[in-house]
């Protein structure tokens, strides 16, 4: 006999409503379907919850103030970049990278698939070395020749095949120099990094600024009024010539005075900088996100000229910010530092 189905029960109650006027009640079980439907969402919902665990711990346990890394030309296109790891898991980096210029944000016209590297896994606080043959793939004439000056170029490496936002930025030049010597500049430049940061706090609290900048007339320089670093000899027993001012990624950084733009540049320790000329007294923005003006300009008083970043060694969004009077580094503030309270 044919299995009735519901379309077949719907019928035989509608018979019986018209020639007895009874309704016909049925019971159905739970659907099977239904069950398993919510079985197959439960596992879904499982499935998705140990990816993201796997991929947190896969990739998120390490950050740019765990690792370091230094580039040195060899020539004939061919590089060492010195890995330092600083933290408690291996890096296993992977034979892949891109060849980018800084200015344009775009990767270096070129064959990357010829690019040839050498890597191996890197154990918890120790260090490597990645090697890298841009010959078969690039100009390496042409690419020395194209850059424009105050402008470099930089590798990304990867663990994670350019996913979960976790590359690597190495900046390089075709300066040819000794592997040794680069790594003890990046050692000296991590350990330098790592005093900056432990002297940004006054009594594990930031510090505002109670007065003005050193001259009176100029306005200040950003929206935050909040220092994490102050000049001269810090708390950790490091000398700085310039002072921190924290703030959020994309705040305006403005003149302080009517001026000339004398340089704009990127440095390796305080990233994308400015270099301003107001009447004889020469200031430096650094740590800068973007910058808006150019070399050779006037700015007027209050114009936004930046923004604020972390570029370069900074390890948190702020203003690097110095004063220099004939040559001489001189405390931007005219005011001593309090600490802030709630």
């Amino acid at each position: 006999m044919e299995k009735y189905n519901k379309k077949h029960l719907r019928a035989i109650q509608d018979i019986v409503r018209v020639e007895t006027g009874a309704d016909v009640i049925t019971y159905c079980k739970p659907s099977g379907y239904k069950v398993r439907r919510v079985a197959s969402i439960a596992a879904s919902l499982l499935c998705l919850v140990v990816l993201c665990a796997f991929a947190h711990a896969r990739f998120s346990s390490l950050n740019g103030d765990d690792l370091g890394l230094a580039a040195v030309y060899r020539g004939d296109g061919r590089f060492e970049i010195v890995v330092v790891n600083n933290s408690e898991r291996e890096l296993r980096l992977q034979d892949r990278i891109k060849v980018m210029q800084w200015s344009t944000g775009e990767e270096v016209e070129g064959e990357k698939e010829k690019i040839q590297v050498e890597v191996a896994s890197i154990a918890p606080h120790s260090r490597g070395v990645v090697t890298v043959d841009l010959s078969a793939g690039y100009d390496i004439g042409a690419m020395e020749n194209a850059l424009p000056e105050g402008d470099i170029y930089y590798f990304v490496l990867t663990n994670n095949s350019f996913a979960f936002g976790q590359d690597w930025m190495c900046f390089f030049d075709f300066e040819t120099e000794q592997t040794e010597e680069a790594e003890r500049r990046l050692l000296t430049r991590m350990e330098e990094r790592e005093n900056e940061d432990g002297g940004r706090e006054t009594s594990g609290k930031p510090l505002r600024c109670a007065g003005s900048l050193l001259y009176p007339d100029w306005v200040w320089p950003t929206v935050s009024r909040e220092i994490s670093g102050g000049y001269g000899e810090r708390e950790n027993g490091t000398y700085s010539d310039h002072i921190n001012i924290t703030g959020a990624c994309g705040d305006e950084i403005y003149a302080v005075a009517d001026g000339v733009v004398t340089e704009t540049a990127f440095e390796s320790a305080g990233g994308n900088v400015i270099v301003a000329d107001f009447g004889g007294i020469t200031v430096k923005y650094g740590h800068l996100s973007e910058i808006r003006v150019s070399a050779g300009e006037e700015i007027k008083q209050g114009q936004v000229i930046a923004t604020l970043g972390r570029s370069g060694m900074a390890t948190g969004y702020n203003l690097l910010f110095a004063v220099t009077v004939d040559g001489e580094s001189v405390d931007p503030l005219a005011a001593e530092l309090t600490e802030d309270t709630p």
